[in-house]
């Protein structure tokens, strides 16, 4: 019999942060190594053999292009460290509806720390 899903949650969450991090992913099936990441991007982990992303800056004139959309941060921040770790720069932003964008500017200009800190654990609680 398989192990499920929620058998791979139940053990991964179990496992101390270091365990976890000791961790080897290419070692995982499929559907444990989509839990295995879930876990790993809530707690804010790197894996230790995870390979760093190579480095690519935009030059001059080079335009972003939107790829896809997110409605929670830790999906957001799913896609982009898949994308990293396939060597494709890729960053996160924010997004408002036009009738907003000057009162979410002037919101947003300049962020402290603890601003930020607040807004994600706003986000994190309607989540």
């Amino acid at each position: 019999m398989g192990s499920s899903q929620s058998d791979f949650q139940q053990h991964f969450s179990s496992l101390s942060d270091k365990a976890l991090m000791e961790v080897h992913r290419d070692d995982l099936v499929d559907a444990a190594k989509a839990v295995y990441d879930q876990e790993m991007t809530q707690r804010g982990l790197v894996a230790e053999d995870a390979e760093e992303p190579q480095s690519a800056e935009l030059s001059s004139g080079e335009e972003l292009i939107n790829v896809a959309e997110f409605e929670s941060t830790e999906d957001a921040a799913r896609a982009q460290e898949k994308l990293r770790k396939s060597g494709i720069p890729a960053y996160i932003a924010v997004a408002v509806p036009t009738a907003f964008a000057r009162q979410a500017v002037d919101m947003l200009d300049p962020v402290s720390e603890e601003d930020l800190a607040a807004m994600a654990e706003a986000a994190k609680a309607k989540a």
